[in-house]
């Protein structure tokens, strides 16, 4: 005997069937995206904390800052969307199109991509 993965009702019907109804369904499909979706809407929010931060210092054209300062802003050094590596072989860590660079352990250069992402 076969139950529905969603409400638990016994199937009747086709042997493969996992789901009694439409409702069911989608009900079930939409309980396990909401899970997933809910960890991606987490760290796009940190992502965006930490892209907003950046950005704040860029249009006040802070070209330097420091380790502490951003901590201290609520910046997380451990979520970032890429890496560039910079023609002198340094690495820049970017949230989005704004990043830092280090200059040493405790000061950064603070940095914007300038290229569109669109196509064309």
């Amino acid at each position: 005997m076969k139950y529905c993965q969603d409400c638990g009702a016994q199937l009747k019907g086709r042997a493969d069937k996992k789901f009694c109804d439409d409702y069911c369904r989608c009900h079930y499909n939409n309980e396990i995206n909401r899970n997933r979706d809910q960890d991606f809407k987490k760290i796009n929010s940190i992502l965006k904390k930490n892209a907003g931060i950046l950005e704040k210092l860029i249009q006040q054209e802070i070209k330097t800052s420091t380790v502490h300062l951003l901590s201290g802003a609520g910046f997380n050094f451990n979520f970032f969307t890429h890496q560039l590596q910079e023609q002198n072989g340094e690495i820049s860590i970017y949230c989005y199109n704004y990043g830092y660079m280090k200059i040493n352990e405790e000061q950064l250069m603070i940095k914007q991509v300038t290229h569109s992402l669109s196509s064309k």
